[in-house]
Protein backbone atom coordinates (compact mmCIF):
# COMPACT_ATOMS: atom_id res chain seq x y z
CA UNK A 1 0.00 0.00 0.00
CA UNK A 2 1.25 3.45 -0.89
CA UNK A 3 1.86 6.04 1.79
CA UNK A 4 0.74 8.81 -0.61
CA UNK A 5 -2.85 9.96 -0.99
CA UNK A 6 -3.55 10.28 -4.70
CA UNK A 7 -7.27 11.02 -4.39
CA UNK A 8 -6.82 14.69 -5.37
CA UNK A 9 -4.71 13.72 -8.40
CA UNK A 10 -7.12 11.00 -9.47
CA UNK A 11 -9.85 13.54 -10.23
CA UNK A 12 -7.50 15.50 -12.53
CA UNK A 13 -5.86 12.48 -14.18
CA UNK A 14 -6.26 12.18 -17.95
CA UNK A 15 -5.93 8.95 -19.89
CA UNK A 16 -3.70 9.06 -22.94
CA UNK A 17 -5.70 9.06 -26.18
CA UNK A 18 -3.22 6.66 -27.76
CA UNK A 19 -4.45 3.11 -27.94
CA UNK A 20 -2.18 0.20 -28.59
CA UNK A 21 -4.28 -0.90 -31.54
CA UNK A 22 -3.21 0.17 -34.99
CA UNK A 23 -5.25 2.85 -36.71
CA UNK A 24 -6.73 2.18 -40.13
CA UNK A 25 -5.03 4.41 -42.70
CA UNK A 26 -7.31 6.79 -44.59
CA UNK A 27 -6.53 5.11 -47.93
CA UNK A 28 -7.99 1.83 -46.63
CA UNK A 29 -11.29 3.37 -45.51
CA UNK A 30 -14.46 3.20 -47.60
CA UNK A 31 -15.37 6.55 -49.14
CA UNK A 32 -18.25 7.02 -46.69
CA UNK A 33 -15.87 6.78 -43.71
CA UNK A 34 -13.14 8.80 -45.43
CA UNK A 35 -15.59 11.71 -45.80
CA UNK A 36 -15.66 12.01 -42.01
CA UNK A 37 -11.83 12.32 -42.00
CA UNK A 38 -11.81 15.32 -44.36
CA UNK A 39 -10.95 18.54 -42.53
CA UNK A 40 -11.10 22.19 -43.49
CA UNK A 41 -7.75 23.82 -42.78
CA UNK A 42 -6.21 27.24 -43.09
CA UNK A 43 -3.79 26.99 -46.00
CA UNK A 44 -1.80 30.05 -44.90
CA UNK A 45 1.64 29.30 -43.53
CA UNK A 46 1.23 32.02 -40.91
CA UNK A 47 -2.15 33.19 -39.58
CA UNK A 48 -3.19 36.51 -41.10
CA UNK A 49 -3.50 39.41 -38.69
CA UNK A 50 -6.93 40.38 -40.04
CA UNK A 51 -8.32 36.86 -39.56
CA UNK A 52 -8.61 35.96 -43.24
CA UNK A 53 -7.93 32.34 -44.11
CA UNK A 54 -7.14 30.37 -47.23
CA UNK A 55 -9.48 27.42 -46.67
CA UNK A 56 -8.38 24.04 -47.99
CA UNK A 57 -9.86 20.56 -47.74
CA UNK A 58 -7.44 17.96 -46.45
CA UNK A 59 -7.60 14.19 -46.10
CA UNK A 60 -4.67 13.37 -43.86
CA UNK A 61 -1.65 15.07 -45.38
CA UNK A 62 -3.21 15.36 -48.84
CA UNK A 63 -4.94 18.56 -49.97
CA UNK A 64 -8.04 17.94 -52.05
CA UNK A 65 -8.53 20.00 -55.20
CA UNK A 66 -11.62 22.21 -55.18
CA UNK A 67 -12.56 21.60 -58.83
CA UNK A 68 -16.19 21.14 -57.75
CA UNK A 69 -16.25 24.80 -56.69
CA UNK A 70 -14.12 26.20 -59.53
CA UNK A 71 -11.90 24.37 -62.01
CA UNK A 72 -8.27 24.49 -60.87
CA UNK A 73 -9.02 25.93 -57.41
CA UNK A 74 -7.04 24.60 -54.44
CA UNK A 75 -8.09 27.07 -51.73
CA UNK A 76 -10.82 29.55 -50.93
CA UNK A 77 -9.88 32.98 -49.59
CA UNK A 78 -12.32 33.84 -46.81
CA UNK A 79 -12.55 36.90 -44.62
CA UNK A 80 -12.87 36.41 -40.87
CA UNK A 81 -16.66 36.77 -41.14
CA UNK A 82 -16.93 34.23 -43.98
CA UNK A 83 -14.75 31.45 -42.49
CA UNK A 84 -17.46 29.73 -40.46
CA UNK A 85 -20.07 29.81 -43.24
CA UNK A 86 -17.65 28.64 -45.93
CA UNK A 87 -16.39 25.85 -43.66
CA UNK A 88 -19.93 24.59 -43.05
CA UNK A 89 -20.70 24.72 -46.78
CA UNK A 90 -17.55 22.78 -47.70
CA UNK A 91 -18.11 20.11 -45.06
CA UNK A 92 -21.76 19.74 -46.10
CA UNK A 93 -20.63 19.25 -49.70
CA UNK A 94 -18.10 16.63 -48.61
CA UNK A 95 -20.77 14.83 -46.59
CA UNK A 96 -23.14 14.93 -49.59
CA UNK A 97 -20.52 13.20 -51.76
CA UNK A 98 -19.59 16.15 -53.97
CA UNK A 99 -15.85 15.54 -53.36
CA UNK A 100 -15.85 11.74 -53.61
CA UNK A 101 -13.66 11.68 -56.75
CA UNK A 102 -11.10 13.93 -55.04
CA UNK A 103 -11.19 11.74 -51.90
CA UNK A 104 -10.61 8.59 -53.98
CA UNK A 105 -7.67 10.25 -55.77
CA UNK A 106 -6.12 11.26 -52.42
CA UNK A 107 -6.62 7.73 -51.08
CA UNK A 108 -4.86 6.35 -54.17
CA UNK A 109 -1.89 8.71 -53.63
CA UNK A 110 -1.74 7.64 -49.98
CA UNK A 111 -1.79 3.96 -50.86
CA UNK A 112 0.93 4.41 -53.49
CA UNK A 113 3.10 6.25 -50.95
CA UNK A 114 2.53 3.55 -48.32
CA UNK A 115 3.36 0.71 -50.71
CA UNK A 116 6.40 2.42 -52.21
CA UNK A 117 9.51 0.53 -51.17
CA UNK A 118 11.85 2.47 -48.94
CA UNK A 119 15.01 3.74 -50.57
CA UNK A 120 18.03 1.75 -49.45
CA UNK A 121 20.36 3.57 -47.13
CA UNK A 122 23.71 4.45 -48.63
CA UNK A 123 26.52 2.59 -46.97
CA UNK A 124 29.35 4.72 -45.73
CA UNK A 125 32.74 3.20 -46.32
CA UNK A 126 34.62 2.37 -43.16
CA UNK A 127 38.27 3.22 -43.33
CA UNK A 128 40.58 0.91 -41.50
CA UNK A 129 42.98 2.64 -39.20
CA UNK A 130 46.61 1.98 -39.85
CA UNK A 131 48.12 0.10 -36.96
CA UNK A 132 51.69 0.66 -36.03
CA UNK A 133 53.66 -2.20 -34.55
CA UNK A 134 56.28 -1.83 -31.91
CA UNK A 135 59.83 -2.43 -33.08
CA UNK A 136 60.47 -6.00 -34.16
CA UNK A 137 56.78 -7.23 -34.21
CA UNK A 138 55.29 -8.29 -37.55
CA UNK A 139 51.51 -7.76 -37.36
CA UNK A 140 50.83 -9.74 -40.52
CA UNK A 141 52.19 -12.91 -38.94
CA UNK A 142 49.79 -12.68 -36.00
Amino acid sequence: MSKFDFSALEAAAVSNNFSGASRTPTYALPVEEARACVKVRDGNKKPAEDGTQALTLALGKYTLPLDVVKQGATRINASAEQVEGFTETLLAAVEAGQFDNEIIAAQKRGEEAANKPAAPKAETPVEEEAQEAPEGVDLDSL
